[in-house]
């Protein structure tokens, strides 16, 4: 091997260490950097807990200096906030299930009443005259007050008011009941569903608000 070969390898050797020793360098101070930074870290943690902590700790020390001081208004303020605010989530609750419970059972008793799309309108009507108490579902008049009469009265009512009367089952939309033709703004109490299907919104709402009923 010649001279010029053997410098050669000599300095592709010395290369090959530097660059070994260079990756071991690396190596070391990369686990020295996770070391820094997981410290660093249980630091943060601590610094975090002990400021819940002194928060905490103030918090205590000042209803103590309250009731040292003898200001129980803070003390009662401070707990009229809290009672105010957990009275109004139970509120919003009971006011869902109540709204829940009161569509279902419409919904219920207008199924027994009517068939098909006549249901979803008949029930809308229903949940008016329904109101879910503590002592459970109970039958309102037109103005909101409580009444004595029953779920199998209200069901009576329904039947016999011939301004439902397209709407219950074994209902037919002809003769006499049948007025005005089928344009929601022309009288019309009874209006087949298609026709209904192609009103605007507003009159639809204004042909249900009429005493409109809608049929299959």
């Amino acid at each position: 091997m010649s001279d010029d070969q053997n410098e050669t390898i000599e300095e592709l050797t010395g290369q090959l260490t530097a660059l070994q020793e260079q990756l071991t360098t690396s190596a070391t101070e990369n686990e020295s950097m996770k070391e820094k930074m997981g410290t660093l870290l249980d630091e943060t943690k601590a610094a975090k807990k002990k400021v819940k902590e002194a928060e905490d700790a103030a918090r205590i020390a000042a209803d103590m200096k309250a009731k040292d001081d003898g200001n129980f208004e803070q003390l009662y303020q401070s707990s009229e906030e809290a009672r105010k605010g957990l009275e109004a989530q139970l509120a919003d609750v009971n006011t869902k299930v109540a709204t829940k419970e009161r569509d279902q059972s419409a919904t219920s008793i207008a199924t027994e009443l009517a068939d098909g799309y006549n249901v979803a309108l008949l029930s809308e009507h229903i949940a008016k005259r329904l109101k879910y108490t503590d002592e459970g579902l109970k039958v309102i008049d037109e103005a909101g007050n409580l009444t004595v009469t029953t779920i199998d009265d209200l069901k009576t009512e329904f039947q016999s008011n011939k301004r439902f009367a397209s709407l219950l089952k074994g209902s037919q939309a002809s003769g006499g009941d049948a007025t005005g033709g089928n344009g929601a703004d022309g009288g019309a109490k009874v209006m087949s569903r298609a026709d209904f299907d192609k009103q605007t919104p507003e009159s639809k709402m204004k042909f249900i608000k009429g005493g409109g009923a809608v049929t299959i």
